[in-house]
């Protein structure tokens, strides 16, 4: 794989007209930088890529393929986003439309959900119908305001949390998103008593998650506790020569530098926690509270838990016929052989589901806790023509046995309540319970 940009400008090797038609998008590097969203017939330009340096920020990768065309990659060893190559934009790219106009928004989002989205039954939804019974309300559609109001309906029910839609009316954020669990619900409730904070997560980053950090810090065993990556990794000792390890995020380590600083920073700190942990008898490998972030950041976490390259899981994108397969693949950093008890959650998503099904891969690793939220796919993000951004699930997931558990998630082997924000100090009680588990040697 080599760098897309050559300074701030496209790559010479990479200039061209590329098509991905697995994900409905067009990226023209003739001359500069163009990229546009197709769906259903129609096509508009992604106001989300102006130059580029916003597109290197997506797939800083790419090579040649055998036949010319280019495969685009956000990692040197993640995800392949294989193009075709194309003469001229369809004429549905370059016609003159009002395509700011509701009725194109509407219909643009409604195709791209329509054509492009994996798991209708898994979620219970059936798009087309929805856009159906939905557009005799276009025409009260006056403005931004009463067209989030419809999208609202749209989106409604829909408990996937990587399709959502996202941007601002009248100066304020808009966000229409689904979690899936009486905890998100929970939450929530909490969350609708402040009016801080605008948007749920923010509220949940800046409020509830240091708090829950706090209470875990609190049950390691005195003068163990050390923290790295900004907070989002921190460990210590339980009682029993148990080791504690808790991971918060899979990325988002740095404010600048992208996934590969990450990756050091990463590595740097799993190489102080084991060496710390090294001579316990078992570990609770905490993702509970584990938002998501990147396969990459997953499969390095997980390379520290095997001697030997290990089945993963593979993907596809919904619209595309080549199947990707992942390994875990033994790290030259600090590594722990013993034990492992994973502690999820219905928080626990994206990435970190990822990551759940490399580790139930492993040996000696045990699930515990509560299933997952149920989204894998890596969320395709459209931007719409008026500054919104569509993001949707575009791919489907499956472990090494070729199950797909998307809308379930990753069931454990033991199950029990760990998210409970209505009772007080639960989850240092639930980090007790899986920590005596791993000191008893429960399997």
């Amino acid at each position: 794989m080599k760098p897309l940009l050559d300074g701030k400008a496209i790559a010479a090797e990479a200039r061209g007209l590329w098509r991905l038609p697995a994900y409905g998008m067009l990226i023209d590097l003739r001359d500069g930088v163009r990229v546009y969203n197709e769906a259903g017939g129609l096509c508009w330009p992604d106001p989300t890529y102006p130059d580029a340096a916003a597109l290197a920020e997506q797939f800083p990768y790419f090579a040649k393929t055998a036949t010319g065309a280019l495969t685009f990659a956000a990692s040197k060893d993640g995800t392949r986003y294989v193009s075709t190559a194309v003469s001229t934009p369809p004429s549905a790219c370059t016609a003159a439309l009002d395509r700011e106009s509701p009725a194109f928004i509407f219909a643009a989002l409604t195709a791209s959900l329509a054509e492009f989205y994996p798991f209708e039954k898994e979620h219970d939804v059936r798009w087309a119908e929805r856009a159906k019974a939905l557009t005799p309300r276009l025409a009260g559609v006056t403005g931004d305001g009463t067209l989030a109001a419809l999208l609202a309906d749209l989106f409604q029910g829909v408990a996937d949390a990587h399709t959502s839609l996202s941007g601002t009316v009248d100066g304020k954020a808009l966000r229409l998103r689904t979690f899936r669990g009486d905890a998100f619900a929970g939450l929530q409730g909490i969350y609708a008593k402040q009016h801080k904070y605008t948007l749920f997560l923010d509220w949940i980053d800046a409020v509830w998650m240091p708090g829950e950090q706090a209470e875990a810090i609190k049950t390691l065993l005195p003068g163990t506790a050390h923290t790295a990556l900004g907070n989002k990794m921190y460990w210590g000792r339980l009682p029993g020569n148990v080791g504690y390890l808790a991971v918060i995020g899979m990325g988002g380590y740095t404010a600048a530098g992208g996934m590969d600083t990450d990756r050091r920073r990463l590595s740097a700190a799993l190489n102080r926690a084991f060496g710390d942990l090294r001579s316990s008898k078992a570990l609770v490998l905490d993702i509970s509270h584990n938002f998501g972030g990147d396969d990459e950041i997953s499969a390095d976490i997980a390379a520290r838990f095997v001697d030997r390259v290990t089945p993963a899981y593979s993907k596809r994108a919904y619209k595309g016929d080549q199947v990707q397969t992942f390994t875990t693949t033994p790290s030259a950093g600090a590594h722990y052989r013993h034990p492992v008890y994973l502690l999820t959650s219905v928080l626990t998503s994206s990435a970190a589901e990822v990551f759940t099904m490399r580790m139930r891969e492993i040996p000696g690793v045990v699930q515990v806790g509560e299933a997952t939220q149920g989204i894998f796919s890596d969320a395709t993000e459209k931007g719409l023509p008026n500054g919104w951004v569509l993001s949707m699930s575009t791919e489907v997931y499956v472990d090494a046995e070729g199950r797909n558990h998307e809308g379930i998630g990753m069931v454990p082997s033991q199950a029990f309540p760990v998210v409970m924000p209505a009772v007080p100090h639960s989850y240092a009680a639930v980090i007790r319970q899986v920590g005596k588990l791993a000191a008893d040697g429960t399997p």
